[in-house]
């Protein structure tokens, strides 16, 4: 499983996490069984710490539709409110019952006919919702957790800093692809800085040429949290 974590973006001035888990082929699901987590447990709490890091965690619908997610801070202690849970969902396709719907925590939703409500905002591209999530929420940390389409697109619109790839030893029997590798990466204007192992996942640093210097912070960040 792949773990994508991605700081930073052009033409707002806060910072952007990318998440995205695969397999051993790229996949980023399996369609044979239903969506499990499959990381190792120290994968896990890293990602929970870079939440509890953040100001607003954002998903595409179609992880709601698959996962259900909770988006929320579990595995580690809070250290403050819930971040703000962002679903970009164009053709309002997001459950009633969803967790991000019932649970009691903050959701916020971008559509393509956005009602003039606390829960709604107009979808007209990512570099607009940067700026609404700024301008409006006072977002200035935001994570990507996924699906491989947002993580996808947020590389092509050049808003990625940093990432994190997790790759757990693990393959799916019908696996989505990513459509995400190094060379995508390096296309995007990443590069290698280092490597580590989170119990059985290999785990690859890779960031903007020039950000060297900020890789024992976030290494701390991702590992020492608590």
């Amino acid at each position: 499983r792949l773990l994508l974590l991605v700081y930073g973006a052009a033409g707002w001035s806060g910072e952007v996490t990318l998440k995205l888990a695969v397999d051993l082929s790229g996949g980023v699901d399996d369609l044979s069984g239903e969506a499990q987590r499959f990381t190792s447990g120290a994968s896990l709490d890293a990602a929970h710490r870079l939440r509890r890091c953040s100001d607003a965690v954002l998903v595409g619908v179609n992880t709601v539709l698959r996962d259900d997610p909770s988006l929320t801070v579990r595995r580690v202690s809070p250290r403050g409110p819930q971040p703000l849970r962002v679903v970009l969902d164009p053709r309002r396709r997001t459950p009633r019952d969803a967790t991000v719907r019932t649970d009691g925590h903050r959701s916020l939703f971008f559509v393509a006919d956005a009602h003039e409500n606390d829960e709604e905002e107009p979808f007209r591209g990512l570099h607009d919702v940067l700026d609404i999530l700024e301008s409006k929420y006072g977002v200035t940390r935001l994570m990507v957790e996924g699906g491989p389409a947002t993580a996808r697109a947020f590389l092509a619109e050049k808003l990625v800093d940093r990432a994190i790839v997790v790759r757990a030893p693990v393959t799916f029997a019908q696996p989505v692809p990513s459509l995400i590798d190094p060379r995508l990466l390096r296309d995007n204007g990443l590069a290698f800085l280092g490597k580590r192992r989170w119990s059985d996942d290999e785990v690859s640093l890779w960031g903007r040429r020039g950000t060297a210097h900020d890789v024992p912070a976030i290494w701390d960040q991702l590992e020492q949290g608590d």
